[in-house]
């Protein structure tokens, strides 16, 4: 057999998987309630991951093209089901059939060559059949699925949004964007009362802002298409309220970023985010606040503002400490060094990381007025100061360490470890807000 005809093979076993995985799953919705069944899905996407590097598993994941598919699939199921957990379950059901059946005919009938047109719009090939396939499996599901089906601009937008999120991937994505995509547009329109129109405003809205991200070299395309979902997730299913305190980051992160490539008559050191670093400053904001759509629970609120707080603080210093000094205080060499470096402070950049801090904190003060007092406002800035500067620590000392072990599991492409670090960074911010809690409820 040669080397083509063994990855068709080896691709169609991997799809065969994934169908089946997927209605075995929409099967088990029948029979076992939520908690069961959140359970089962955290299950396989922890077996995903830990299979991921595993050569005993590698026909389940390797592909020709590099795919992450077989990782973007857990994912995406397990973040649907929480963004609908709440939801009749019919909504899950016709996100995963989406996924599992649509998919797989658009694949089967993308395959075919005679008149079939193909185009590329994110470095995968996709098909005019393949398409058409999807389209028509996708629509067919939603009606026989949804209990919204009865009305025709709510299928048809459902379905073409659908298409949107299975046309424009890269790298499997599409396994992602399927059904976090579908998943988020149910319970918008549950939240909005299926206000189509706000939908429309909101997806328009997120569309602009994420061209002009990339169109501005804000943004690379792939980070633009993430920041597009993103938009959608806090503003549309979570509310201004939440919105806003990320929406500030994001923006001010950018506007400092401008400043200093300017400051510095550097155009070029204008580059563009990409996905690793997007994710890296927003990971905990989107998992405490999918937590807080599952159980309510007001400490989630809190969290949520403290790594946003954390990250603001850690790229304000970032960017206007060196506008101020041209060298700061390494951690590690215990001396001056040129400003910039990995755990390097200085007396400008910490003032700006406090200043960051406060300012989302005072904010959240006034969107989340029922659940943060005078006396957590100190607490939170401080927890998010305080992890920007162990974020400078973990630069200092873990840097190194981390590159080593990103390297021990081979290239992941645009991962570094200092994207790991500001994960890290950031989820110190929830540890010391506990601890700022209780020596708070001490002092009281």
């Amino acid at each position: 057999m040669n080397q083509t005809n063994r990855a068709n093979r080896n691709r169609a076993i991997r799809k065969s998987i994934h169908f089946l995985t997927g209605i075995a799953l929409f099967g088990l919705t029948f029979l076992l309630d939520h908690p069961a069944l959140l359970w089962v899905i955290i299950a396989g996407t922890l077996f995903a991951f830990a299979s991921y590097w595993s050569l005993s598993f590698r026909l389940l994941h390797k592909t020709r093209d590099h795919s992450l598919g077989t990782l973007f699939y857990p994912i995406g199921v397990l973040g649907a089901f929480i963004l609908l957990y709440h939801m009749p379950v019919e909504y899950f059901r016709a996100s995963l059939l989406t996924l599992t059946v649509s998919d797989t005919m658009a694949n089967v009938f993308g395959r075919i060559r005679a008149g079939n047109i193909y185009f590329n719009p994110l470095k995968e090939d996709k098909s005019l059949f393949g398409v058409a396939a999807f389209a028509a499996t996708t629509l067919i599901i939603l009606y026989f699925q949804l209990p919204d089906a009865t009305i025709l601009a709510f299928l048809l937008l459902a379905t073409l949004l659908a298409i949107i999120f299975e046309v424009f991937s890269w790298r499997g994505s599409d396994n992602l964007s399927i059904p976090l995509g579908s998943a988020l547009f149910f319970i918008v329109m549950d939240r909005h009362e299926s206000d189509l129109v706000f939908l429309i405003l909101l997806v328009l809205f997120a569309g602009l802002g994420a061209a002009l991200l990339h169109r501005f070299r804000l943004l690379e395309k792939k980070a633009s298409v993430l920041a597009f979902f993103m938009a959608i997730y806090f503003i549309g299913a979570l509310g201004f309220s939440w919105a806003i305190p990320i929406i500030s980051f994001f923006v001010t992160s950018v506007l400092f970023t401008i400043i200093r490539a300017k400051k510095a008559d550097r155009p070029s050191a204008l580059h563009g985010r990409n996905t690793w670093q997007v994710l890296a400053n927003s990971i905990w904001a989107i998992l405490f606040s999918a937590a807080w759509l599952i159980t309510g629970m007001e400490i989630l609120i809190l969290f949520y503002v403290s790594v946003i707080a954390a990250v603001t603080a850690d790229t304000w210093a970032s960017e206007i400490g060196p506008l101020f000094h041209r060298r700061c205080f390494s951690l590690y060499h215990r001396e001056m060094k040129p400003s910039g470096i990995n755990g390097g402070v200085s007396l400008a950049g910490s003032l700006a990381a406090l200043a960051g801090s406060f300012f989302i904190v005072g904010m959240s003060y006034w969107l989340f007025d029922a659940v943060i007092d005078p006396g957590l406002v100190i607490v939170l800035g401080l927890a998010g100061f305080l992890a920007s500067m162990a974020d400078s620590v973990l630069g200092a000392f873990a840097e190194e360490k981390l590159e080593q072990w990103l390297g021990s599991f081979g290239s992941v492409n645009g991962l570094t470890a200092n994207d790991l670090i500001n994960v890290l960074g950031s989820l110190a911010a929830p540890i010391f807000l506990l601890l700022g809690i209780i020596l708070l409820e001490i002092i009281r």
